[in-house]
């Protein structure tokens, strides 16, 4: 008599709301707390749900963080290939870039992770080196990749577009993210944001635009 087949039994589904709202927690934690202060416990808490439930879907802290600054990253790279446009003139779209990359970056959570995160991290490079390779390098390699596609059609001079990229986003971003973490100023409204970026577009055109095209 044959066997019957075996079942492979699985594991409940994972909430994807769940996750959203474990995420949603620990981004609002970090960004007030330093890393070593906020515990799986704390964002199980703010979350909503059970220290249980966050460990199924982040093995550990350091994962969770990953996720947290991934997300991030996600949203930077989505605005800006949103907002991007090949058709438009440069400074054109450079402007449009620059308005989805501050509409993130300012955020009060994502602006109070950025400036917490060295302090609270300091001797652990390996969380530094997560962090950077998860968001800031992603966010500039997409930036010099399309500013060295305008220098190969002669619309900019530059000797290197990571540096160049590197430029135009701390045009773009000032001290406003540190002011807006202080509590010094507002948050910006949209037409004070593109406002921003247009003026940071313009400097680096400034700077980098071929005078003679």
């Amino acid at each position: 008599m044959p066997k019957p087949p075996l079942v492979t039994r699985t594991g409940r589904p994972k909430d994807p709301a769940k996750r959203a709202a474990i995420l949603d927690a620990a981004t609002s934690l970090f960004s007030v707390q330093h890393y070593d202060t906020v515990t799986m416990e704390d964002v199980a808490a703010k979350a909503g749900v059970s220290k249980v439930t966050v460990y199924s879907h982040f093995s550990d802290k350091d994962a969770l963080f990953e996720n947290v600054v991934s997300g991030v990253s996600d949203q930077i790279m989505q605005g800006l290939s949103g907002a991007d446009c090949d058709q438009l003139p440069l400074r054109e779209r450079l402007s449009r870039i620059g308005v989805a990359f501050l509409t993130v970056v300012i955020d009060i959570n994502v602006a109070g992770l950025v400036h917490l995160l060295p302090a609270a991290s300091r001797g652990n490079r390996a969380l530094i080196t997560r962090f950077f390779n998860a968001g800031p390098a992603r966010t500039t390699a997409a930036l010099s990749e399309i500013i060295s596609s305008a220098a190969a059609r002669k619309e900019l001079i530059i000797d290197s577009p990571t540096l160049a990229a590197e430029d135009l986003m701390s045009l773009w971003e000032g001290g406003l993210p540190a002011r807006i973490v202080f509590g010094l100023v507002e948050p910006s409204t949209p037409e004070e944001i593109e406002q921003r970026a247009r003026r940071g577009t313009d400097v680096f055109m400034r700077a980098y635009a071929n005078p003679r095209k």
